[in-house]
């Protein structure tokens, strides 16, 4: 009979009413299905445990005095914060050496052996590199030690002395994991660096801590190489450039480094540490719980990057907390790791998971599932390859998946689209009471889960909020519970964390073990403690989570830190409320929020959040003139769906055609308004600008958080025109 497009499948006179008829079976069968299912998904799924959650308090709300209410966390200590405790565990070196000796020969650090690099012409002209992917191959935990131990003793032997610094400038990779336990091991700190910094951010970094050491990789040496050789006359004290080894095989040129610094392999570090012995270097100085670990460098949304002190007792506290956050499987699970372990919720997890003894395998967001950029066609990513059963992500990960979703369902015609959003909506009435549904997971939404191939049990969002549709639709489909975490890295990134058995959207969850959450009055933006039905007020967080401060900057320091009843808190400037069953839900931000003409306040964040959803953005900057009583919206199109306004004008046309823009503001307002935005919060405007925003041009963090001020700058003269 041939192919039918969806518009034909309406206009068929035979097809529609059969197919509504199969629909219509299909949803008696499944109600049938439910009867007689029930009791035996009711004892094997134990559907009152949900129940129970839901019933139940989750902090513990203290007085309130004066401006300010504190609530208290109720996770009692489990096996594995009492091994914490006996074996003395207050350092992360000693945190490691304790998994070592427990775990010994089993495997811990997987990289994926690149067999070849292959060369894709494209339709456009260019060639793309893609690789054949092989197996993955591991060092035990033993040898991981061993090697840790040999640099340490070789960083030494090359005149790096305890409480020295060392920039650590490198993607994710079991190589970084080594070093940082080799300098552990000898009291040096380790300052981390996104890649994707632009040169100014680098040199600041490697400048401010004065480093004599950079500790890179093959793939970021060239870049690196070009900045300390433009700025050399700021960097007097660097004098060695270590290089990771290129996992193609290829052989790193030195021909372009400056001779004021030396370059030398990791390997060769590792050599002279093993020929140490007999020397002072191979005594190793273990450091203290209170002596810096790591300065995290913050991405900068605001500015330069800030170094963010954490000391080895922030970082083990944190990782107590963070070890409760689920049921970890040593035996069993593995956690494929392919965040920046510049960012510390990268660095805890995997830590946790080294403490636990589950594998880790190393990936990229360039391999990471089948069809990512770098993967040849025919291989498998990087989650199917290991079989990763443990992940953590960041909100732009899922909400690609969210578009993917929804972009291959519109496209399949309406049949296809009514019975996925049914099944959508059946899954979720029963996982809302506390069930799974074992059958569609293996049918329906068997493809979906195996974007992440197929194996993933649980998947941990960090770094920026998740909206409620993205975190529904995802856990739904994944067939995995999405945990949502809230944290700074001025906070260990631990601060907070959603249950998998919450099963609503938009929240924060409640305070880790041993953190106590805060919220204290803002009157600029008329949020209080006595406001009913639930507090409202910044978010203020204390424990031993909480970080020794900025380096160099004391002022700073002094205005976001405070000492108060023997405990350390950090003011985060995010504004938040606690539900009736003591979870954190986050409603604001200080710094994101303006007041419109009228007296209604509008908050930057929740509107991006939203509408980034929306299927015509790829990215969105607000805006709002408090002199005038509407917003107005910076936007990234999606070039696809930019065309489908008309196919004849080129994507340079369109995004100067006023009819396109009062097509999309339409679009935003129905997309908005059904996703519980306000109509004060809608942008009445919007500028289309075909930029890319990157870290290298400014206008995005490390972390590609955007920086507002910059963009505002950027179209300075488009805003004006936009409230004309």
């Amino acid at each position: 009979m041939g192919e039918i497009s969806g518009r034909g499948l309406v206009d068929s006179w035979l097809l529609y009413p059969l197919l509504k008829i199969l629909i219509t079976l299909m949803f008696i069968f499944s109600h049938v299905y439910d009867y007689l299912s029930y009791p035996i998904y009711y004892f094997v799924q134990k559907p009152w445990l949900v129940l129970k959650y839901r019933k139940g308090q989750h902090s513990q709300q203290g007085d309130m005095i004066d401006s300010e209410v504190t609530y208290h966390s109720t996770v009692q200590p489990t096996r594995v914060n009492m091994d914490f405790r006996r074996y003395n565990l207050n350092t992360v070196d000693k945190v490691f050496s304790h998994a070592i000796g427990k775990q010994n020969d089993r495997q811990a650090l997987g990289t994926r052996e690149i067999i070849e690099e292959v060369k894709v012409p494209q339709p456009d002209g260019k060639v793309h590199t893609k690789y054949n992917l092989g197996e993955y191959h591991f060092i035990s935990f033993r040898e991981w030690g061993d090697r840790a131990e040999r640099f340490g003793r070789g960083l030494r032997e090359l005149g790096v002395e305890p409480k020295e610094r060392v920039v650590m400038f490198s993607e994710t990779r079991a190589d970084w994991m080594i070093a940082a336990y080799g300098c552990f091991q000898h009291s040096l700190t380790i300052v981390t660096l996104y890649t994707n910094l632009g040169d100014d951010g680098i040199i600041h970094g490697i400048s401010e801590t004065e480093v004599s050491s950079v500790i890179c990789s093959f793939e970021t040496y060239g870049k690196l190489v070009a900045v300390v050789s433009k700025y050399k006359d700021q960097i007097p004290h660097l004098k060695r450039i270590i290089v990771f080894k290129d996992q193609a095989g290829k052989t790193v040129s030195t021909r372009n480094c400056p001779p004021e610094f030396s370059t030398i392999t990791f390997e060769d570090v590792m050599s002279l540490g093993e020929n140490a012995k007999g020397t002072v270097t191979s005594i190793s100085c273990p450091p203290g719980p209170d002596d810096i670990a790591i300065i995290m460098y913050t991405s900068g949304s605001t500015g330069k990057p800030k170094g963010v002190m954490l000391s080895h007792h922030n970082l083990v506290a944190a990782m107590g907390a963070l070890c409760n956050v689920f049921d970890f499987k040593g035996e069993s699970d593995r956690y494929i790791a392919y965040l920046p372990l510049a960012h510390v919720l990268e660095l805890l997890a995997e830590s946790c998971c080294l403490f636990y003894g589950i594998k880790i395998g190393y990936s990229s967001s360039l391999t990471l599932t089948s069809m990512s950029s770098k993967v040849s066609a025919g291989c498998d990513g990087d989650a199917t390859a290991l079989k990763a059963t443990l992940m953590c992500a960041v909100p732009l990960v899922l909400e690609r998946i969210f578009k993917t979703v929804n972009e291959t369902i519109r496209k399949s015609g309406w049949f296809a689209a009514e019975l996925f959003h049914y099944m959508v909506e059946y899954k979720t009435k029963w996982q809302d009471r506390g069930f799974d549904t074992p059958l569609l997971n293996k049918t329906i939404f068997r493809r979906i889960r195996y974007l992440l191939g197929g194996k993933v049990r649980v998947v941990l969002s960090g770094g920026a909020p998740l909206s409620g549709d993205t975190q529904s639709l995802c856990r739904t489909c994944l067939s995995m519970p999405v945990i949502q975490g809230y944290g700074l890295t001025e906070t260990t990134s631990c601060t907070s964390t959603t249950s998998a058995r919450d099963r609503t959207t938009g929240r924060a969850g409640a305070p880790l073990m041993n953190v106590d959450i805060k919220l204290v009055n803002w009157e600029d933006g008329n949020y209080r403690v006595t406001d009913k039905p639930c507090p409202r007020g910044e978010i203020h967080v204390g424990g031993d989570n909480v970080a020794v401060g900025y380096f160099k900057n004391p002022k700073e320091t002094a205005e976001c830190f405070y000492e108060k009843d023997g405990k350390r808190w950090f003011k985060t400037g995010d504004i938040g409320t606690f539900d009736a069953d003591g979870v954190l839900r986050i409603i604001d931000r200080k710094k994101d929020l303006v007041k419109l003409q009228h007296g209604e306040y509008v908050s930057y964040g929740k509107v991006e959040s939203i509408l980034k959803t929306a299927p015509i953005v790829e990215n969105i900057c607000a805006y709002a003139d408090p002199t005038k009583d509407f917003i107005i919206a910076i936007i990234i199109p999606d070039k696809k769906k930019l065309k489908d306004f008309n196919p004849i004008l080129d994507v340079n046309e369109l995004v100067r055609d006023p009819d396109v823009h009062t097509e999309i503001v339409d679009q935003l307002k129905a997309y908005g308004l059904r996703n519980g935005l306000k109509p004060f919060e809608l942008p009445k405007r919007v500028l289309l600008v075909l930029d890319e925003w990157t870290p290298d041009n400014g206008l995005v963090t490390a972390a590609f958080k955007i920086r507002r001020n910059f963009i505002y700058n950027e179209y300075r003269s488009m805003i004006d025109k936009a409230y004309l």
